[in-house]
């Protein structure tokens, strides 16, 4: 079992081959916004992590798949399609970007308009685009290229936030892990993350200390509070816990707090 340590143990969970590029809830030195890569071509959200891709990784992604349209998701999107240009039309492939249609909707309206952002699912041509949208449905499950001659099942489920989101469950063959992007506390996510156990990682979001649960309210966020009552009402308990999207300057606390709050047998770390 993984140590109960309140920090980074590693950037890579080995079993499920996922490697956090970005876990933060804001702009910080080290540590950028949630993007995680799966080996050895999907990433899921897009934020500022997504600029730690490596060349061979970036050159070899087919698919990413959004949780929802924020900025701190999407905002290395644009420039992944940008750098990857050249190498999707050399070989006439896409990107594969995967979402809610409101999330999609809310891409092509306010970034790949030709204003703030080139429209690169008409580009190099109507005909040819190197961006491709797909729209999820919750519970239908998608198969993506694992390791080797593997697949990945990866099912997309609902959460509760401000705009609609989503959470992605990816099964292999030994792990179950499910990614939960932003959520509050609400029986929606409770409900989602019950259909789905029993989990062997679950990555979710604590943004916020205590003393700003007002604020978590309004934005559907988690505290350290919130985080362990949604835990609570879970009827399997995950085998380890991944605790991201913490505020920079509210990091300290957050951490004090999820060390007095979280039971002892909890086995958990920072993403």
């Amino acid at each position: 079992m993984t140590p109960r340590i309140p920090g980074r143990l590693s950037p890579t969970h080995k079993a499920m081959h996922i490697q956090t590029l970005g876990s933060s809830g804001g702009l910080e030195s080290g540590n950028g916004t949630t993007a995680f890569h799966i080996a050895p071509a999907t990433l899921i959200d897009a934020g500022t992590g997504s600029q730690r891709l490596e060349r061979a990784q970036l050159d070899s992604l087919s698919d990413v798949l959004l949780t929802h349209a924020h900025a701190d998701h999407i905002a290395g999107l644009p420039l992944l399609i940008d750098a990857l240009f050249d190498t999707l039309t050399t070989t006439g492939r896409a990107l594969n970007v995967h979402a809610l249609p409101e999330t999609i909707q809310s891409l092509r309206a306010h970034v790949f308009n030709n204003d703030i952002w080139p429209d690169f699912s008409r580009l190099p041509s109507a005909r040819a685009g190197v961006l491709r949208f797909h729209p999820l449905t919750p519970w239908q499950p998608l198969s993506l290229a694992g390791e080797g001659d593997s697949r990945l099942t990866v099912t997309p489920f609902p959460v509760a936030h401000t705009v609609p989101t989503c959470g992605f469950c990816i099964d292999d063959t030994d792990t179950r892990t499910a990614i939960c992007g932003d959520t509050g506390l609400s029986d929606v996510s409770i409900d989602a993350l019950n259909r789905l156990a029993p989990l062997t990682d679950l990555y979710i979001e604590c943004g916020l200390s205590n003393a700003h649960d007002r604020l978590a309210e309004q934005a559907r966020h988690l505290t350290p509070d919130r985080l362990t009552r949604l835990l609570g009402a879970l009827d399997v308990q995950p085998e380890r816990v991944w605790i991201t999207h913490l505020k920079p300057l509210q990091r300290e606390a957050i951490i004090e707090m999820l060390r007095a709050q979280l039971p002892p047998s909890l086995c958990w770390a920072l993403a």
